[in-house]
C-alpha cells in the first residue's frame, strides 16, 4: 500500500509538470492572424445558424489610440493617435477599409524589445481603463515575437486586438527605415491602392 501511495505520488508529480509545461506552450504559441480571424467569424457564423442569443461581433475598425507594429523582422514600433470618444469603439460596422491617417515617419518610434513592457506600461496601463486599448499591427501573418507574448502574458492590459498592418504604415514604415537621408516623405507622390485604403475625397 505504501508503495502503491509512493508511486501515485511520483505520477501525480509529473503529470501537473506536464500541465504546467503545456500551459507555457499555450500562452508562447505563434499567433496566426489569418486562422484566429477565420475562427472568429466560424463562431459568429454559428451563433447565426443556429439562432443562439448570445451575440458576437466581427472585429471591425483599424485604428486605436495606441498602435504597435511589429516589422517583418521583428522589430516593434509605436505610434499614437489622438484620443477621442469615437475611439473608444474599435470601429464601426462600415470600415471594410482603413481610412488615410496623414502619418508620418517623424510619428513611429522604435521600440527596444527589452523595453517594450515598461513602454506599454507607462503609455497605456497608467490611463483610464477605458483607454487601456492597444492594436496590434503585424507584416507577417504569423507573430513570433516572444517580448510581444510576455507583455500580453503579464500585464492586465484592458482590450487588445491584432491586425495586419495597413497600406499606409507599410509605406511609411519603409521610409522612415529607408538609409538614404535625402529620400522624403512625399504622400502625395504614392501610388496609394484604392483597393487597400480609403482616401480622403480631394485625393
Amino acid at each position: 500500500m505504501k508503495r502503491f501511495f509512493i508511486a501515485f505520488i511520483i505520477c501525480l508529480f509529473f503529470l501537473n509538470c506536464e500541465k504546467k509545461k503545456e500551459d507555457t506552450v499555450l500562452k508562447n504559441r505563434d499567433y496566426i492572424i489569418s486562422y484566429e480571424d477565420r475562427k472568429l467569424q466560424n463562431y459568429i457564423d454559428s451563433l447565426k445558424k443556429n439562432k443562439s442569443k448570445f451575440v458576437a461581433l466581427p472585429r471591425k475598425g483599424f485604428y486605436g489610440e495606441h498602435q504597435l507594429i511589429i516589422d517583418k523582422k521583428g522589430n516593434l514600433y509605436f505610434y499614437q493617435r489622438e484620443y477621442f470618444l469615437a475611439l473608444c469603439s474599435y470601429g464601426s460596422k462600415n470600415d471594410t477599409l482603413p481610412h488615410f491617417l496623414h502619418l508620418e515617419p517623424k510619428d513611429i518610434i522604435r521600440i527596444p524589445p527589452k523595453n517594450l513592457t515598461d513602454f506599454l506600461s507607462e503609455n497605456i496601463l497608467t490611463k483610464e481603463k477605458d483607454r487601456q486599448i492597444l492594436i496590434i499591427a503585424s507584416q507577417n501573418d504569423t507573430i513570433k515575437n516572444p517580448t510581444f507574448f510576455e507583455f500580453l502574458n503579464t500585464k492586465n492590459i484592458g482590450t487588445y486586438f491584432i491586425r495586419r498592418t495597413t497600406q499606409e504604415e507599410d509605406t511609411v514604415l519603409r521610409y522612415k527605415n529607408n538609409q538614404n537621408k535625402h529620400i522624403y516623405y512625399y504622400p502625395d507622390s504614392i501610388k496609394w491602392d484604392k483597393t487597400k485604403i480609403k482616401l480622403p475625397s480631394n485625393k
